[in-house]
């Protein structure tokens, strides 16, 4: 699988920086932001530059839950990873959306971040 272009929305900024030196040390190009309205302002270029969102649920602006709709609305290849303390379930979601839309528990290991990105497999060696 091609190298990612990822956003990562997290409010915990050493989670944050540990992450985004962990991803791009893999391959990956990685945009940051810790605010909901900060993520939403990347994601409204035309075309939204990213394959993969990881979304906290909880941000100092707004609920993830609440950006979930418009970062949906962006075209199918965008897809979403929750990443939160408290359980998500996509089944909240409309249906057509689901599949676009998965979550992983905090706290998770490396490994389960990359298998939640759909990379796990390529980066054995990391």
């Amino acid at each position: 699988m091609a190298n990612l272009s990822l956003l990562l929305v997290e409010d915990e900024k050493p989670l944050l920086a540990l992450l985004k030196k962990y991803l791009e040390r893999l391959g990956h190009t990685v945009d940051t932001a810790v605010t909901g309205q900060a993520a939403l302002e990347k994601c409204r270029q035309t075309p939204c530059p990213f394959q993969i969102i990881v979304l906290d649920l909880t941000l100092p602006d707004m609920s993830g839950l609440d950006m979930l709709p418009e970062l949906l609305d962006h075209p199918a290849q965008l897809r979403v990873v929750v990443s939160s303390g408290t359980v998500f379930s996509n089944e909240i979601l409309p249906v057509h959306q689901r599949e676009r839309v998965t979550s992983l528990l905090k706290p998770y290991m490396p490994k389960e971040l990359l298998e939640a990105l759909g990379v796990a497999s390529i980066q054995q060696s990391a």
